[in-house]
């Protein structure tokens, strides 16, 4: 049974203090702040009407990969990132005396300090552009802030942000705490990793127990973990193909290591550390239904990313088409139409990857026929060509075809997990 406080707190009309933790993550902005400082626009290329054409020419046409133009649920996530950092670093306050009785030990906390469990899930198939939306909304925050003087500290005291990495192949919680440690220590400077995995034989909660004491002091306001599908085994081909031509639903993935899982939901539940995890359909499936815990998933957010279905998505016709076609290397352009709009999105089926690989290389299909611009045959060229290997996944994707898109593991995804269901789908 709780008991009340001996005593009532007084009130008073003078401000809170200021959390320095917030503070770092600097001003809040607006959406439309958000848009602008997201958007990224490479310089466009100047080529005079008769200049030759030569190899040199398009060397900058690399420079579309850095093309970036926010969609809708890319400016939503960071909207949530922002929110996640300053409601984690809300109940963190270093001016107050209960964060750091927290820090050092056990104690009541009243509700109004309680601390927030907020766990985020950003899904998508790959190609689809959510790494890229993810990392350019991290980018928005300094990763480190040192502050040269700190509450109950003496000396100067290096906030860590936020800190990404991608989930190993092995799935091992080894391996990810050697990731963490890492990252940690590229991101701070630090030396963690070689303090922690000397003499390495220690299992994997024993790392990550002291992976996380050490960046405690440092106050980790987001961490970021991709590729979380890497946490599963995939089932044999084999076994795959089987249930295929049965037409049942393919075998559910395997997680690789429990200590893993309980590890993450660790620093969500105890270390109350917002954690944003990012993957595919089958990983973040898998995820949902072994731990049983869908909604710890998503109290900070769940956004996901979605290709161009048709070449009228509102995105593809109305952003990213118009903004591609500045980008010609060409002393020739090729006008933006809607049949051109319709032969990029059929031979990249709407994902983003694809679409600008399709862009870079219908580019130089063009210089080795030393023409004066493009045509829409060096797009074909590019597809049957450089591309060749990825047209099945295209062709299945504009087919939508169940049995199609099944061959593909980070495409297909878990029926039993009804938030990537996808729709209009045919057998």
């Amino acid at each position: 049974m709780l008991n009340a406080p001996a005593e009532s707190p007084q009130l008073t009309n003078a401000p809170p203090p200021e959390n320095p933790l917030i503070t770092a993550c600097g001003p809040t902005r607006t959406r439309a702040e958000f848009g602008a400082q997201l958007l990224f626009l490479p310089e466009r290329p100047r080529i005079a009407a008769g200049s030759p054409v030569s190899d040199v020419l398009v060397r900058g046409v690399s420079d579309v990969w850095r093309l970036h133009v926010p969609t809708r649920v890319g400016l939503d996530l960071a909207d949530g990132i922002d929110s996640m950092l300053r409601a984690g670093y809300g109940h963190r306050n270093p001016l107050h005396p209960s964060t750091w009785r927290r820090i050092y030990g056990p104690c009541m906390v009243p509700p109004d300090k309680y601390p927030i469990q907020l766990s985020a899930t950003v899904l998508g198939i790959a190609g689809v552009g959510k790494t890229t939306a993810l990392e350019r909304a991290l980018l928005l925050y300094p990763q480190v802030v040192t502050h040269a003087a700190f509450p109950g500290l003496v000396g100067p005291v290096r906030q860590l942000i936020w800190l990404k990495l991608d989930t190993p192949p092995s799935g091992r919680t080894a391996d990810l705490v050697e990731a963490l440690l890492r990252a940690t220590d590229e991101a701070l400077g630090t030396s963690y990793a070689t303090q922690v995995l000397r003499g390495r034989g220690r299992r994997g909660a024993v790392l990550a127990q002291e992976w996380l004491q050490r960046v405690s002091c440092h106050f980790p306001g987001l961490l970021v973990i991709d590729e979380i599908q890497n946490l599963f085994k995939v089932g044999t081909k084999a076994a795959r193909e089987v249930a295929l031509r049965r037409g049942g639903p393919r075998p559910e993935l395997r997680i690789v290591d429990d200590e893993a899982l309980k590890f993450l939901l660790t620093l969500s539940n105890t270390a109350k550390i917002p954690i944003l995890i990012c993957g595919t359909p089958d990983g973040i499936a898998a995820f949902s239904t072994r731990m049983s815990t869908s909604q710890r998933l998503v109290t900070g957010g769940f956004y996901q990313f979605s290709r161009a279905t048709t070449p009228e998505d509102e995105f593809f016709a109305k952003y990213l088409f118009p903004q591609l076609c500045t980008y010609q290397w060409f002393p020739e352009q090729l006008p933006p139409s809607e049949e051109f709009r319709q032969l990029i999105h059929r031979l990249s089926g709407g994902l983003l990857r694809i679409c600008m690989a399709l862009w870079v290389h219908a580019h130089l299909a063009a210089v080795r026929r030393r023409a004066m611009g493009l045509s829409f045959d060096d797009f074909h060229v590019a597809a049957k060509t450089t591309l060749a290997p990825l047209q099945p996944m295209v062709r299945a994707l504009t087919d939508q075809s169940r049995s199609g898109l099944s061959s593909f593991e980070d495409m297909m995804p878990q029926e039993a997990f009804d938030w990537t269901r996808t729709d209009g789908l045919r057998n």
